[in-house]
């Protein structure tokens, strides 16, 4: 009977844990409207969940009885699932040049995130902390650029190499990059606009257009439901991506020590993947429906939006939830410096860069991309409703697209990533300087194909 009764208990544990964090995104979103000063803080209500999460949790409070490993492997899937039915929904081929600045910024940012924080690391590990994983600040770009889902997926491979508590680690790096976004965000944006002439940037007030109301009509057929053919292409897609990368990393596997490395890095970056795959599947379906010329339209953008929104929604909270002090504990010292210099580094470079890119809503696109890139696009949407409530900048277009577009920038970093994971394995420092001096070539490439380039039309159009 007792064997019964765990079995029982074991097949709730998924469904209990959807059910606290629904609790807890509820409950912060109340205590949101109630608290006054809490309302004011440029905080979403998942990040605030995540936190309850950890007071509530087992190593505070107890009152929770979460899983550290069950979240984080929520996490993992979630975040691809998120990122997949976004990349479901209808491309939109209208670009600007804002737009495709903002795709290389997107892409120069990572990489001088990834160069700052590893050169960090390597200090770090030379200076005070022998032990410590010399890759270990490659998650600055990870946890900040990219999110919680992408820190805890490759920090959580990296111990198989000896990495212990990786994923915990980069769940860690990731919540100070809320932080940052949130505090550093309002100083930031206050900083700009009461020093707007010692700061050197030009802030207009967006036009606002017309308004325009939507009625949204009730997406539902005869045999199914609307919801549910948008979860059938979102789960086609996730089992693709997990066919073929279990198919493609078995087959490089047998390559040797760069094979199993960079097989590792794949499954880390799943999402990636799964994001290409969901483009293919979007593709054929638009090429197929037109041939065919079928009158109804199955897939849905406005569904698809929801069911991203409401993954990344869980996946914030499940991640902050998700970090065991007992596990990070021996990196509190090394996480509190390498996010202490990233994020005032990546203040620096974000102001820098954006007064000399953005022609039109300079301080809206600075704002934006900083709570971005040390939160996520949603910790950055609510510094951008500050001083663009109705979003008639289109600096919230901008980020869209120019991540888009990052995604294709961005491989060559991603083939970059396995050198000092190889170092690593074969203990051959030199590959670390070999990494250091592939990461300055491709933001040095960035700098005189696009940087100035884009710099330099941006002076003749003033002139």
């Amino acid at each position: 009977m007792s064997k019964r009764g765990d079995l029982m208990e074991q097949d709730w544990t998924i469904i209990l844990d959807f059910a606290y964090l629904s609790i807890l995104i509820g409950v912060a979103s109340v205590l949101k409207r109630l608290i006054s000063p809490l309302s004011k803080v440029l905080i979403p209500n998942a990040v605030i969940a995540g936190f309850l999460g950890i007071l509530l949790g087992p190593e505070v409070m107890k009152i929770i009885p979460f899983s550290y490993d069950r979240l984080g492997n929520l996490v993992y899937h979630l975040m691809a699932i998120g990122f997949i039915a976004i990349a479901l929904k209808r491309t939109r081929r209208s670009t600007t040049k804002s737009s495709v600045n903002t795709g290389f910024l997107i892409s120069m940012s990572y990489a001088l995130q990834g160069l700052v924080g590893f050169i960090i690391g390597i200090a770090l590990v030379g200076l005070f902390f022998k032990d410590l994983f010399p890759p270990f600040g490659l998650l600055l770009a990870l946890g900040f650029a990219q999110g919680p889902g992408q820190a805890y997926s490759l920090g959580s491979q990296w111990e198989a190499l000896g990495f212990t508590g990786g994923g915990a680690v980069g769940l860690s790096v990731s919540t100070l990059g809320f932080l940052w976004a949130a505090f550093g965000g309002i100083v930031m944006l206050n900083t700009m606009v009461y020093r707007k002439r010692q700061v050197g940037i030009q802030i207009e007030r967006p036009t606002v257009k017309k308004r325009v109301e939507v009625v949204i009509k009730d997406f539902e057929f005869s045999d199914i439901d609307g919801f549910t053919i948008q979860a059938l292409a979102v789960g086609i897609v996730y089992l693709i991506t997990y066919l073929f990368l279990k198919w493609f990393t078995g087959l490089i596997g047998g390559l040797g020590t760069f094979g199993e490395t960079f097989a590792q890095v794949l499954w880390g970056f799943h999402f990636v993947i799964g994001v290409l795959f969901a483009m293919a599947f979007r593709a054929i379906y638009e090429r197929v429906r037109k041939s065919e010329k079928y009158e109804i339209e199955y897939m849905n953008d406005f569904l698809l939006q929801r069911i991203g929104g409401g993954v990344f929604d869980f996946m914030v909270a499940a991640s902050i939830a998700g970090i065991s002090f007992s596990v990070i504990q021996e990196y509190i010292w090394p996480v509190i410096i390498l996010t202490s210099v990233g994020g005032l580094f990546i203040a620096g470079y974000t102001i820098w860069f954006g007064k000399r890119i953005y022609e039109k809503a300079p301080l809206e696109h600075i704002v934006t991309f900083f709570g971005m890139h040390t939160g996520t696009l949603s910790t950055g949407m609510a510094l951008l409703r500050e001083v663009d409530p109705t979003f008639e900048t289109g600096t919230a277009e901008d980020m869209v697209f120019g991540s888009g577009l990052a995604l294709f920038l961005g491989i060559p970093m991603l083939i970059l990533l396995n050198i000092p994971i190889l170092g690593y394995k074969t203990d051959q420092p030199i590959y670390y300087l070999y990494f250091i001096l592939g990461l300055a070539a491709y933001i040095g490439a960035m700098y005189f194909f696009w940087f100035r380039k884009a710099k330099i039309r941006s002076r003749e159009k003033k002139r």
